[in-house]
């Protein structure tokens, strides 16, 4: 299960996001840790051809996050990305459990902090997991969906059906 979406583009105050949605095959604890233990979001956060190679979080709100990602010698890069960039955040909300909600900025960019917001919740065979990626900008939709789409298709990797 898997759905993208945008803001719609004719009106001008339109403001740009992705959402996705996947089940992952998980009970939600499992699936909630997965995002705030260190050791296990070090195993898949990351576009594919990348690993990550550090993890701070400091779960709370008002706490910080770093993740260190390292891109393979192999894969392709979008351009202005280096092989070795660090994505900080910092928590503005969480509900164990339920739902984080965390500014990302990736070291390379030098825009304003984007907004993520996860949201887990029991559905049958799992745990659906939303994300919500507000305050890109337009012309970084495609990259962030693509971006989630392989974060995600490694998550899903880490809890075999």
């Amino acid at each position: 299960m898997s759905t993208t979406l945008t803001s719609p583009q004719p009106q001008a105050s339109a403001v740009p996001f992705v959402k996705q949605t996947r089940l992952i095959r998980a009970n939600r604890q499992a699936v909630y840790d997965a995002w705030t233990q260190p050791e296990i979001i070090m195993k898949w956060w990351g576009p594919a051809d990348a690993v990550c190679t550090a993890a701070e979080l400091d779960v709370r709100e008002g706490g910080a996050t770093s993740l260190t990602i390292e891109v393979l010698p192999h894969a392709v890069r979008p351009p202005g990305m280096p092989r070795s960039f660090t994505v900080r955040g910092v928590y503005t909300e969480i509900v164990p459990g339920e739902r984080l909600q965390f500014t990302m900025k990736a070291s390379w960019n030098q825009g304003e902090p984007s907004l993520v917001t996860v949201i887990l919740r029991d559905v049958n065979g799992g745990t659906e997991l939303t994300i919500l990626h507000e305050k890109i900008s337009a012309d970084k939709v495609s990259a962030y969906d693509a971006g989630w789409t392989q974060v995600f298709d490694k998550l899903v990797a880490l809890f075999p059906a």
